[in-house]
């Protein structure tokens, strides 16, 4: 339901919803009035609407129905066309340096070669390093690999695993006299000191850590097999 009401100063009618009564609204002139808790004036007749006239669309083409034989089927469409093949390209040739000048300078010639890549450089690109010639980069890799803590090898820690493990084993065959138990002893000692041998060539070789190892190793099978001979031969009576 709506309140109706006129402005106090300009008169015209206002109308609002009856849940707006006691508020402050303002007129066109700039007027603030209040609205009102009943009507206070006629509610204004709405205008009548006002005829809107479209204008006559012009008369299209008459169009005929298409029609086909029974025996025959319409024309395929036509293929898109196929885009080209993008051509390979071709890989640039690689840049081979001329082994007779500097591979930093190319105006100096060359005069040494490095260890490691194996290029040549003038004297001003080379550096002596324990005994051999390196370019930079060179030189600091193989620098860092210096610096890396020893891989420590695996033959090593068999051999002093196998070698301390050969010890109690023959020591715990006293009094059994079980021979097929000597033997494995015996086999497990000659094993132990293989792997301390073998593994003391690839430490030389590799230059990787585990030396001490190996020794101890060799040092505790070589033990357990003199110890295993002495008690079967030279003193029968123990086993």
């Amino acid at each position: 339901m709506m309140i109706w009401f006129s402005c106090k100063q300009c008169g015209k009618v206002h109308g609002r919803p009856e849940n707006s009564a006691g508020t402050l609204v303002f007129c066109d002139c700039g007027q603030g009035n209040t609205v009102p808790w009943e009507s206070t004036a006629t509610e204004p007749e709405a205008p009548a609407p006002v005829p809107v006239s479209m204008p006559a669309l012009p008369a299209g083409p008459k169009l005929e129905p298409i029609s086909f034989d029974p025996g025959s089927s319409p024309p395929p469409l036509p293929a898109p066309p196929r885009a080209p093949m993008p051509r390979p390209r071709r890989r640039p040739p690689r840049y081979r340096p001329d082994p007779n000048f500097c591979l930093n300078h190319e105006g100096m010639p060359s005069q040494k070669t490095c260890a490691a890549c194996e290029e040549a450089f003038c004297s001003d690109c080379i550096v002596t390093f324990q005994g051999a010639n390196y370019c930079g980069p060179c030189k600091n890799y193989h620098l860092r690999v210096l610096q890396r803590p020893p891989r420590t090898s695996g033959l090593a820690v068999g051999s002093l695993i196998l070698g301390l493990l050969a010890g109690p084993w023959v020591l715990g065959l006293v009094g059994t006299g079980n021979v097929i138990l000597w033997l494995l002893a015996l086999i497990a000692c000659g094993i132990a000191l293989t792997l301390g041998i073998a593994g003391l060539r690839v430490i030389e070789s590799k230059r990787i850590g585990g030396r001490s190892l190996a020794i101890t190793g060799i040092l505790a099978a070589t033990s357990a097999a003199l110890m295993s001979v002495t008690l079967t031969f030279f003193a029968p009576g123990i086993w």
